[in-house]
């Protein structure tokens, strides 16, 4: 879809769309998560949930392992700090 046409949409009928990692631990093992969510006039109108990964320790240090190509190492790095700190 054309850009500017998106974004008179989202302004017309306020669209909101957040996406976060999510982060299950198994059996030693990290499941990376990213979950999407859609309002719209702060109504939920849709909710997806997708495997990203997996992170498993070895040696003292971390490796992700991702399902398939396309990935934020950055964001999930980022958003796995924090949850491990706290």
């Amino acid at each position: 879809m054309d850009k500017h046409i998106k974004r008179i949409i989202d302004y017309i009928f306020d669209f909101t769309t957040k996406s976060e990692y999510a982060f299950r631990e198994v059996c030693g093992f990290t499941f990376v998560f990213r979950r999407d969510i859609t309002t719209l006039n702060d109504e939920l109108t849709s909710a997806e949930i997708i495997p990203i990964g997996i992170i498993y320790e070895e040696n003292d240090e971390y490796y992700f392992a991702p399902l398939d190509g396309q990935y934020e190492i950055d964001e999930i790095v980022k958003s796995f700090a924090e949850k491990r700190i706290q």
